[in-house]
């Protein structure tokens, strides 16, 4: 970094947890010679966002007054004398925003100036007060109002609010600064939640809108209660998934620490002779994947939605990001608004119109033939980048063959980079950068499978998904400060096997242990051998089928860092449907009964498996449903549940009610009988066959009479 701006240089102290601040301002006091005390703690002062701690954008999409306006409102702000018109300017600056621009007016001066922020926000509306408009005379009118209210200093009024957000006794009440408050829930779903009980009560179900809720909570707030409700979430979900800041996963007994975490796979690589290898190299799994997503920091080049129709796409290698000097490569294509080609030496192709010509100058200038090799990719990769690639076109930059850092637009013809500061990466095309990414992201949010080694090549639409390309090239809202919430989905979370596939990352799990926390840790991955750690904006939602495994037998060490929420059937929702002229939802309210009284609550059904009645119109329709639902679902269930015991599973039917022809499941009058298929010298045997009776399915009678039926009413009906 050539320049920085104070603020900046504050707020990199800021964005770490306490020990490493006090690590850092002691080194710093230690370098610039100062008998300085540390600052004893650091409560209230609000932490900086770890990864845009920045007010300034990169060089190439900033102007060039970005860092002097900084530095001018830097010493205003010492002084106490703002100027609006700086202050408004900088809030202009791409990567400032009201709320970050505040906190670090804050840092320098916290007598004269207030964190407009997650933390004050709330008590500033419980005692009255309307949060100012982006602007310094609204920011300034509300300085004035709180001097006029109350004799807190600044300083105290943000300790005041970080201390009331926390789960401890409210600092008003000892700090003796008179000020009346209120006790106020955090405003923030758990990090770590499974959605547990019996099959069918909708739990994966409910993932997709508790999803939404926790990734865009603003959007779902503002949602219509209408009858398109559950489709505006359900396509929510989808473009959130498309952007990488939802994942979906199912555990099972195959899974392990090498899907969810990482692991060495064999991967197919087409190389620079078209030839295709086997490598085997660490491959992230989709909970690595997700975490990713979560820290990487975006830089827009572009404001405006990029029109991809009919563009062609290409993908490019600049240089290897595990050799110090090629990743200057990246570094000064980003600075200069560039791509460099590896390929080409350093000869000008700048005459060359097509393939032929640039063989003919490789051999002029090397003095070779390259009659014996007429695939030769120097010569391909060259003709592409200078002339089958157009103005117009994107270029993917890639990272390996997993991962990708940038996308840009050419804008200009080929030049030749004359320079002797190096030999190669000369052969040059001015782009604009849309985006970089920083750490770089997964393959999976945007190619259907790995790249190719070769340094340039066109994606087809057979590798590349252009729909995928328009989410990450569709620019996002402004937003405060604060990261992005993102959330994976753990399908059956108690069918894996949990160590095996968490590993040493069980640990990392929890909130004061994730990056950022106050006892923040992070582990050595066995395979890639990097550092890792949870980021704090990721959420987990598991579900669980209580009919599989309960709580009781579920590992300690999950239950111990996650929430439970028990989600039973709700017959209810069944309201209305009447099949046969019985209620649907009494049916399911006594047989539930019935299985708690036989098993436990945790193998009762769901409502879920009634729910296509919803969907029918005519009672013909829905009769003949009802039947396939108890064939094809209920009495299977059942059957697993009581481990084929005939008997009990026609005791929840309320078989033993009704007349033979009405039984779901017949278990008398079997013919033939245990007397004519046995000698009568065997005595003693128990007869266990059943008969499934497909005729009840389609008798209004079996269902009416799973309900209570009088003894006289059994009596009549057998008689």
């Amino acid at each position: 970094m050539k320049e920085i701006d104070p603020f900046t240089f504050f707020a990199a102290f800021m964005k770490f947890g306490v020990k490493n601040r006090e690590k850092l301002i002691s080194k710093l006091i230690n370098v610039i010679g100062k008998d300085i005390s540390l600052p004893k703690d650091f409560d209230g002062v609000p932490t900086a966002q770890a990864l845009k701690f920045w007010l300034f954008p990169y060089k190439y999409i900033r102007s060039d007054d970005s860092i002097p306006l900084l530095w001018e409102l830097f010493r205003q702000a010492r002084n106490g004398d703002i100027k609006e018109q700086d202050f408004n300017s900088a809030l202009k600056i791409l990567g400032t925003g009201f709320t970050k621009l505040t906190q670090y007016l804050f840092y320098i001066n916290p007598s004269q100036y207030l964190p407009i922020d997650a933390q004050t926000e709330p008590w500033l509306e419980q005692q009255g007060f309307t949060l100012p408009q982006e602007s310094w005379s609204d920011y300034q009118n509300l300085l004035e109002k709180l001097k006029v209210k109350t004799d807190m200093p600044f300083w105290q009024i943000s300790y005041e609010a970080w201390y009331k957000n926390t789960d401890k006794k409210v600092a008003s009440q000892q700090s003796g600064y008179n000020i009346k408050t209120k006790s106020r829930e955090p405003n923030m779903a758990n990090l770590n939640r499974i959605l547990y009980g019996p099959p069918g009560t909708g739990k994966t179900y409910c993932t997709t809108e508790l999803a939404v809720q926790c990734v865009a909570p603003d959007w779902y707030e503002s949602l219509s209660n209408d009858k398109f409700k559950r489709q505006k979430i359900k396509d929510k979900y989808d473009e959130l998934t498309a952007k990488g800041r939802v994942a979906f996963t199912t555990f099972h007994q195959s899974f392990s620490y090498e899907d969810f975490v990482e692991g060495i796979r064999p991967v197919v690589v087409e190389g620079n002779d078209n030839n295709s290898n086997i490598s085997y190299e660490v491959v992230d799994g989709v909970f690595k994947q997700l975490c990713t997503n979560a820290i990487t920091t975006e830089q827009t080049g572009s404001t405006q939605t990029v029109n991809i129709e009919g563009k062609n796409i290409w993908k490019l290698s600049l240089g290897n990001t595990n050799i110090s000097d090629e990743n200057e490569i990246f570094n000064e294509c980003i600075d200069n608004n560039y791509v460099l080609l590896g390929w080409g030496d350093d000869i000008d192709f700048s005459n060359c119109s097509n393939r032929r010509e640039v063989v003919a100058k490789i051999e002029q200038s090397h003095n070779i033939s390259l009659a014996d090799d007429p695939s030769n990719y120097k010569a391909t990769a060259v003709n592409i980048f200078k002339n089958a690639v157009s103005i117009g076109d994107l270029v993917i930059i890639s990272n390996g063959n997993h991962k990708f850092r940038a996308i840009a637009e050419i804008t200009d013809d080929y030049e030749f980079l004359d320079t002797k500061e190096r030999y190669g990466f000369q052969q040059l095309r001015k782009v604009k950068w849309l985006r970089i990414y920083s750490p770089s992201l997964p393959k999976e949010r945007l190619f259907d499978k790995s790249l190719s080694q070769m340094a340039i090549y066109q994606l087809r639409d057979t590798t590349i998904d252009r729909e995928k390309l328009k989410h990450l090239l569709t620019p996002e809202p402004t937003t405060n400060s604060r990261e992005l919430p993102h959330l994976i989905i753990i399908d059956e979370i108690n069918r894996g096997n949990i160590s095996r596939i968490f590993g040493e990352l069980i640990t990392l799990l929890e909130p004061d242990k994730r990056k950022g926390g106050t006892d923040a840790r992070e582990v050595i991955l066995p395979y890639s051998k990097l550092p890792f750690s949870v980021p704090s904006n990721l959420y987990i939602l598991g579900t669980m089928n209580t009919a599989d495994k309960s709580l009781a037998q579920l590992d300690l060490a999950l239950r111990r860092r996650f929430d439970f929420v028990e989600l039973l059937p709700q017959p209810k929702l069944l309201d209305g449907i009447k099949v046969h002229g019985i209620a649907v939802s009494k049916i399911l309210t006594v047989m539930n009964q019935r299985i708690e009284v036989l098993l436990d609550r945790e193998h009762v059904i769901g409502h879920s498996y009634f729910w296509s009645l919803k969907d029918l119109d005519s009672d013909d329709e829905r009769e003949i449903e009802l039947g396939n639902i108890f064939k094809r679902r209920i009495i299977p269930l059942l059957q697993e549940y009581f481990f084929s015991d005939w008997e009990r599973i026609g005791w929840v039917l309320n078989d033993p009610s009704k007349h033979t022809s009405e039984q779901f499941v017949q278990t008398r009058e079997i013919t033939p009988t245990v007397s004519e298929l046995f000698h009568s010298s065997i005595t003693g045997l128990n007869d266990r066959r059943y008969h499934i009776n497909k005729t009840a399915f389609n008798n209004p009678e079996s269902y009416k009479k799973i309900l209570i039926q009088t003894e006289s009413k059994i009596l009549d009906s057998e008689a």
